[in-house]
């Protein structure tokens, strides 16, 4: 056990209160089933001598490898010869919690890591996206509410939440992430109104997508308790976990010292822990784990074979055997490597904003994730207001707006971008800042210009005077900036896009294209 687990343990005189998950599924939670000849599959894989005259498996003699080599980044081969092993590498995946090999590997780790106090068991995924969308399908129905962080995953939002017509409630944040005080109002606020309380509140505690905060473990603590107190389950996306770096020219944590996890607190089996191979090694294999109650485990199992037959069983095989090829003491090193890249490269974000964006913007340097969140000053009301200028500029950044909670037209101004750190070269990354810096202080003097023409002041009052901190307020007030008068400006053509279709948002994407883009 790492000493972050154990600190983060909830206190063994706290009385456990297992949740009743058949209050909390929704009418497909209900009644999702695993399908029969998956029943009958899984029931006879591995009966020693047994002759199979039941499923549709393709024999291993019909699949095209026969044995897999891969070059690793320090040269080194990895090769998979076993029969055995390449087979199940084609062959679908028949069983239920994933390729043993995996599914033990990550039990261990998840057990060393964050000892979860309750009863838990793990499950191997195809990623944390479809698991997302699976878990929303068996707790909510149509109309019910999710609650998140204000700025929060987009995908989340504009995928899963607005098609599946849920309600979302955003819960302001700071620099240490959601806080305990807003989120206890905004159920107290919703039981005493007579409306349905919340059964699900997203979050994504360590670099958070987009502000990059890590939320301390007094906060999560406190968050746990309100969760206890209202029934509310916690679906704690950690993608970034093992992207934690010190500020500073320290020693890379690997696996140690990551912090407390809300599964670590999780006496209830209220937490639903989804991890991510997709940072750590790569997006590509598409493969994950989900820690969670064996009741809630069970259901997203049916959902999970339901639908896609289960995870790519060649990434599981692959994963599984590079695992096994490190071992414990490589894949640290692996981590450590990881974060020693990031911390680097937010440093050099960081560095080039210091020199480059004083007075120009607001940020804070970032400990974890991918992301820099930045407050646009200089009287910039909404980050649409410079989308043209970067694209002169050749820089882009995400505006704040599109991690808006409500989706990507929000009913108030959002002065925020979030900038990405993690695939630019070092020399892109203080370029892109300077050409940044560059695009705001054009704003200011055209603003300045204007400001002078009309006899007022610049940027002293307005929509984003309502954002403080890493959360814009209110959201039922407010309105944006007027679209820029511009012929088919990077503005209109985003509003656009979002209310056609795919075609025609490609065609037009396409045709707005500068020549050699």
């Amino acid at each position: 056990m790492t000493g972050s687990a154990a600190a983060g343990t909830s206190d063994p005189q706290e009385a456990a209160c297992p949740v009743d998950y058949s209050r909390h599924f929704g009418h497909e939670g209900q009644a999702r089933q695993l399908a029969s000849l998956r029943v009958l599959l899984s029931a006879f894989t591995g009966v020693p001598g047994i002759i199979g005259l039941h499923g549709g498996l393709p024999p291993a003699d019909a699949f095209p490898f026969t044995e897999m080599s891969f070059t690793l980044r320090d040269g080194t081969k990895m090769e998979i010869k076993d029969p055995a092993q390449v087979a199940a590498a084609q062959q679908y995946s028949v069983t239920l919690r994933g390729y043993p090999a995996l599914h033990d590997w990550v039990k261990k780790h998840t057990w060393a890591l964050h000892s979860p106090p309750g009863d838990h068991d793990v499950l191997v995924t195809g990623g944390s996206n479809a698991t997302i969308e699976m878990l929303m399908s068996l707790l909510m129905n149509p109309g019910d509410t999710i609650m998140c962080e204000e700025f929060t995953y987009p995908h989340m939002i504009e995928s899963f939440v607005i098609p599946k017509g849920f309600k979302v409630l955003g819960i302001t944040t700071d620099d240490q992430g959601i806080i305990p005080e807003a989120l206890s109002k905004a159920l107290e606020a919703r039981t005493a109104q007579g409306g349905t309380s919340s059964r699900l509140l997203y979050t994504v505690p360590v670099g958070q997508n987009p502000t990059g905060v890590v939320t301390p473990l007094n906060r999560r603590r406190q968050i746990y308790s309100i969760c206890r107190k209202h029934d509310v389950i916690i679906l704690e996306d950690d993608p970034y976990f093992y992207l934690q770096f010190s500020v500073g020219d320290v020693a890379p944590r690997g696996l140690q010292d990551l912090g407390a996890s809300y599964l670590s607190l999780d006496v209830d089996g209220r937490v639903i822990r989804l991890d991510s191979f997709s940072k750590v090694l790569s997006p590509g294999l598409r493969l994950g784990w989900a820690t969670a109650a064996p009741a809630l485990l069970e259901k997203l199992i049916f959902h999970l074979h339901g639908s896609t037959l289960g995870p790519c069983a060649l990434s599981q095989v692959v994963v599984a055997s590079l695992l096994h090829h490190w071992g414990p003491q490589g894949f640290e090193q692996h981590v450590k490597d990881m974060q020693q890249g990031y911390a680097r490269r937010a440093h050099i974000l960081h560095t080039a904003a210091e020199q480059h964006l004083q007075g120009l913007a607001e940020w804070q340097e970032p400990r974890a994730g991918m992301f820099a969140w930045l407050r646009l000053c200089g009287g910039i009301q909404d980050a649409d207001q410079i989308l043209d200028k970067l694209k002169e500029e050749k820089v882009v950044v995400v505006p704040g707006r599109i991690a808006h909670c409500e989706g990507p037209r929000p009913s108030s101004a959002c002065p925020y971008i979030r900038v990405s750190f993690a695939s630019a070269t070092d020399a892109d990354l203080e370029k892109g800042i300077k050409r940044l810096a560059t695009v705001i202080r054009s704003f200011q003097q055209e603003s300045a210009v204007k400001a002078s023409a009309n006899g007022k002041a610049v940027g002293s009052s307005g929509p984003a005077a309502r954002h403080g901190g890493y959360s814009n307020g209110n959201t039922e007030n407010g309105s944006h900036v007027q679209q820029q008068n511009t012929e088919r400006s990077v503005q209109q053509i985003l509003h656009d896009n979002e209310k056609m279709g795919l075609a025609a948002a490609v065609r037009t994407a396409a045709n707005s294209q500068p020549e050699g883009c």
